[in-house]
């Protein structure tokens, strides 16, 4: 229920079916307030995680890259948690930059310095290092818009931390990129610590900036029944 979820239903019209394919295995791990977890793993996921869901779909030799993110409802909940949702909001607002700003015409390093700067200039702090944000009240971000094509990270320049040598590439009209961030915000929750968002989705930037390839993740997915299947939980339905 979950993939049907993630494609939207004016991609699946366009879309010819025998030529679509979609990157196997995708990655999918969930977090907990109280921790970071950034890969697939044997953790069992239960009620009351956050479920990421990282992902590819192909198409006439391109790919793209993309991510979301889904809520295990606990018994009694029918909505999410209101702490939950504004650090949604703030990876939100952290895409909202990116939007507004990414252009071409300078090297990636040029364009990401800026980027992080207009985002600070929101009230928000930039990562000090991955996966390790403060023990403070502050909201935290980092980003790694990183260009795909014939797979999902392509060799074009990117905007990441985890591709120094592209951030000296020049970006160009037309350049694909999976606009990807992470943002980072204090729960009550969380015991202290802090709840990562991750945010990812393909664009194109033009002229008049990034131009979606598809509608953006607009929410984090509410997952209502569960089935326990072999002994691991199985998603039944979602919203």
């Amino acid at each position: 229920m979950l993939a049907q979820s993630v494609i939207s239903p004016q991609t699946r019209r366009i879309v010819d079916p025998p030529r679509l394919r979609v990157l196997s295995p995708p990655s999918v791990y969930s977090t907990v307030p109280n921790s970071i977890e950034a890969t697939s793993n044997g953790r069992i996921i239960q009620r009351g995680d956050l479920i990421m869901l990282d992902f590819g779909v192909g198409y006439l030799s391109m790919w793209t890259d993309q991510q979301r993110v889904a809520y295990g409802l606990k018994p009694g909940e029918t909505s999410l948690p209101e702490s939950y949702q504004r650090a949604f909001d703030n990876a939100v607002r952290v895409r909202g930059v990116i939007h507004r700003t990414a252009r071409p015409g300078q090297t990636a390093q040029v364009m990401m310095d800026g980027i992080n700067a207009a985002i600070a200039l929101a009230g928000m702090l930039p990562l000090r290092a991955f996966n390790e944000p403060r023990a403070d009240s502050s909201v935290e971000f980092i980003i790694g818009c990183h260009s795909v094509g014939d797979w999902g990270h392509g060799i074009g320049p990117s905007m990441a931390f985890f591709n120094p040598s592209r951030l000296t590439y020049a970006m160009r009209p037309s350049n694909c990129f999976s606009i990807e961030l992470f943002a980072y915000t204090p729960i009550p929750e969380g015991g202290g610590t802090k709840l990562r968002i991750p945010l990812e989705d393909t664009g194109t930037v033009t002229t008049r900036g990034v131009e979606w390839v598809y509608p953006v993740n607009p929410r984090i997915i509410l997952v209502k029944k569960w089935r326990v299947r072999g002994g691991e939980v199985a998603v039944a339905k979602s919203r």
